[in-house]
């Protein structure tokens, strides 16, 4: 990523710059908590109607169409603003986003139907873990024996999550294993976010992850692949939307732009560590909507497991946040 450098080209200007007087007297890091909250609340009304969604439809098809509907709302406000403020000016981490972000969307999409709202939530808290081991490989950050602490507690919860399937040979634990698969390309995905709030604006980033997601699924969208015993099966899939389903959609592409708009704007006003104690937050609306929607009751190994994995990442977050202060 040669062309990440901030030397490169001079960072953009905030799209909410104001004068003194209107600027806000909230701290930085209350801010970024505030954004990080709606973003959560936001992320369980997505993650409930999309599970709806891949239980009617081809689930790659219902990345295709979420993402593309979600840029698709966009346009109105492009049109308002103005092509500056949506420019790409590091297209090529754009790209790089959408190719990570669309594998992690079509393995958790596919995933989505055979899992509860909680495990996905609980097996969700490893990201900013992921995000931690991603910045030590890709960006050269010190890995020292706290943040090993909190990756090796972290995966303790994972496996608590997971551990009644194992035990059980049963095969929802092949699911949740999928599901963490999937953690680790959401994570690459979101530090390149970090990265493009250098140059771009949130409206930007959040616009064309939605172009990128809905190109580069479309093709998985429209064949479905299967493993049969005599080798694999490759069919046309692409049925379209009644309209209860575009509804949805329609529904899914709001929240989901809105969702990465306050996930954005809290990276863009602090720092990733900052805003994660608020992450637990996840699991208490992961738990509320499924038992709403679906009336999943949350698992206590998913309850366990999941406070296990957030005290991890608050830990870290926390002894991350003392130190950057020292």
């Amino acid at each position: 990523m040669n062309d990440a450098t901030p030397a490169a080209a001079p960072p953009v200007a905030p799209v909410d710059e104001k004068p003194p007087e209107q600027r806000s007297t909230l701290s930085p890091v209350v801010q970024g908590i505030a954004w990080m909250i709606a973003c959560g609340f936001l992320f369980g009304i997505l993650n409930t109607t999309q599970k709806v969604l891949t239980h009617q439809m081809h689930p790659p098809q219902v990345v295709c169409l979420r993402y593309l509907v979600g840029s698709l709302v966009l346009v109105p406000f492009v049109l308002r603003a103005g092509w500056t403020i949506y420019r790409p000016r590091r297209f090529r981490l754009h790209v790089y986003r959408g190719l990570v972000h669309v594998w992690g969307g079509l393995i958790w999409f596919t995933v989505l139907p055979y899992v509860t709202l909680a495990q996905n939530a609980a097996i969700g808290f490893t990201g900013p873990i992921f995000m931690m081991l991603g910045a030590w490989l890709f960006f050269g950050e010190k890995m020292y024996a706290t943040r090993w602490a909190a990756v090796a507690i972290a995966f303790a919860g994972v496996l608590i999550v997971v551990w009644p399937g194992l035990i059980a040979s049963d095969v929802a634990s092949i699911y949740s294993l999928w599901l963490l698969a999937s953690a680790p390309l959401f994570a690459g995905s979101f530090l390149i976010a970090k990265t493009l709030t250098r140059y771009d604006t949130p409206e930007a980033i959040v616009f064309w992850l939605g172009i990128m997601m809905g190109v580069l699924s479309l093709p998985m969208a429209l064949y479905g692949v299967a493993w049969t015993g005599e080798g694999i099966d490759v069919a046309f899939a692409w049925r379209w939307p009644t309209l209860i389903e575009w509804s949805l959609l329609l529904g899914a592409g709001i929240v989901g732009s809105s969702a990465h708009y306050c996930m954005t704007r809290a990276f863009h006003v602090t720092d990733v560590s900052a805003v994660q104690p608020v992450r637990f937050l996840d699991l208490v609306w992961a738990s509320l909507f499924g038992f709403i929607v679906f009336a999943h009751m949350p698992t206590v190994h998913a309850l366990v497991g999941g406070s296990i994995i957030c005290a991890a990442t608050l830990w870290i977050a926390r002894h991350e946040s003392r130190k950057a202060a020292r």
